[in-house]
């Protein structure tokens, strides 16, 4: 089991590590340190653990002193991002009465806290009763077999309306569930000439980067699949895209990826996203499908309601994600400023890639299609929302029956 201790004060990191290497089956070797928020996030980005004993009053760095929500504040940090490893246990501690204090309603997500007092070794007792907890939890998953679905594609949306649109689709969806998972998955199959294509969708059922990620790298875990996808909708830079105009994201970031800092005594955004690019392997065949005027003219008629007035159009274009809806023109525009090539901004697209991105090989190649229902402005309304949702649905599953071609099988 690995165990991440964030802690800046030298002598209660000793005293915390002595007590967990007391522990059979813990040693030094399974104990990584940290001691600031920014460290921590930085080795969350590259290190998956399976457990963190995170110090409260946490200085956000080295240099800086600590602040008595600084250990919240980083765990609500990690769990709200698509980019950091989330272990399944925190195990809070603080000597701090401020830090012990603020937590309130939110003690629930720490599992509890710890009071620290290096005269008083109770805290040494439910440290180590809380991590035997743990490492039997983590040692019981190790021995448990794992139901797993092979599959050739997966599609996850935010809601489900987008999930509807899918399993419009003909394509013999079924039902199946997990044993202790909550998530339905619908499988079905995309007759092509190359063959049949095993399929499987499901719904996060709530916006979000986050939400996507949980679910897609859920997904990846379960059914390891070749390719993962995402449809839905997603709102358009007005002048650049139409109502209805399908967005393959290349590049997706995260466009509140940064820091506020102060200049010149004003508060100031200081972007620093990290774009991420679609797979050389299935760029050219979306862009090959995004000016395949036949199959975006049967994708637009195969819609049995009011279409709008202009053929549909699909652009491979940039496209941001963010933590909210955005109906703030000037906000918009600063981030085109990130990314001139800017077509569309949503909520959840770079949490798919980065679960593409960090999760175990093989990686599957992902990828997303969404049609515009709206624009980026404070002139939004839902009228195109189910035309929206068709073709981003229908534009998926065609391009796969018609460009992706079946990987050699050995079952």
């Amino acid at each position: 089991m690995k165990i991440l201790v964030v802690e800046d004060d030298g002598a209660k990191l000793r005293n915390i590590v002595a007590a967990l290497v007391t522990i059979e089956g813990v040693t030094l070797v399974d104990i990584s340190h940290v001691g600031d928020a920014v460290g921590a996030k930085r080795f969350l980005r590259e290190n998956n653990v399976d457990l963190i004993v995170l110090d409260l009053h946490l200085p956000d760095r080295i240099d800086l002193p600590p602040q008595p929500a600084g250990g919240l504040d980083f765990i609500r940090s990690v769990t709200s991002r698509p980019n950091f490893f989330v272990p399944p246990h925190v195990i809070a501690m603080t000597g701090n009465a401020d830090a012990f204090a603020l937590p309130g309603e939110d003690v629930g997500e720490l599992w509890g806290i710890i009071r620290y007092d290096a005269t008083d070794g109770k805290w040494r007792e439910q440290l180590t009763n809380r991590v035997r907890y743990a490492f039997a939890a983590w040692r019981s998953m190790l021995g448990r077999p794992r139901e797993t679905r092979p599959c050739d594609v997966a599609i996850v949306t935010a809601l489900s309306d987008e999930l509807d649109g899918l399993l419009r689709q003909p394509l013999g969806w079924t039902k199946h569930h997990f044993e202790g998972d909550a998530t339905i998955y619908h499988e079905g199959s995309i007759e092509s000439e190359r063959g049949t294509f095993r399929v499987v969708a499901a719904t996060a059922g709530r916006m979000g980067m986050a939400a996507t990620a949980a679910l897609s790298s859920k997904i990846i875990d379960l059914y390891r699949p070749t390719w993962i996808a995402m449809a839905g909708i997603t709102g358009g830079i007005r002048g650049r895209v139409a109502l209805g105009d399908i967005l393959v994201a290349d590049p997706s970031w995260d466009w509140g990826s940064g820091k506020y800092e102060v200049v010149d005594g004003q508060p100031r955004f200081a972007a620093n996203p990290e774009q991420l690019r679609l797979s050389p392997d299935i760029r050219p065949l979306l862009v090959s499908a995004s000016t395949n005027k036949v199959m975006l003219s049967a994708v637009r008629s195969s819609f049995e309601g009011t279409s709008p007035g202009h053929p549909l159009r699909c652009h491979v274009e940039a496209v941001a994600s963010g933590a909210s809806v955005l109906g703030d023109e000037a906000v918009v525009e600063s981030i085109k400023a990130q990314n001139r090539k800017l077509h569309g901004v949503e909520m959840e697209i770079y949490g798919l890639m980065m679960a593409a991105e960090t999760c175990a090989r093989p990686r599957p190649i992902a990828f997303s299609a969404k049609a515009v229902s709206d624009f980026a402005d404070t002139t939004k309304d839902d009228d195109h929302r189910a035309y929206a949702i068709h073709v981003s649905a229908n534009f998926v599953t065609e391009f796969v029956r018609n460009y992706l071609t079946l990987p050699a099988r050995t079952s």
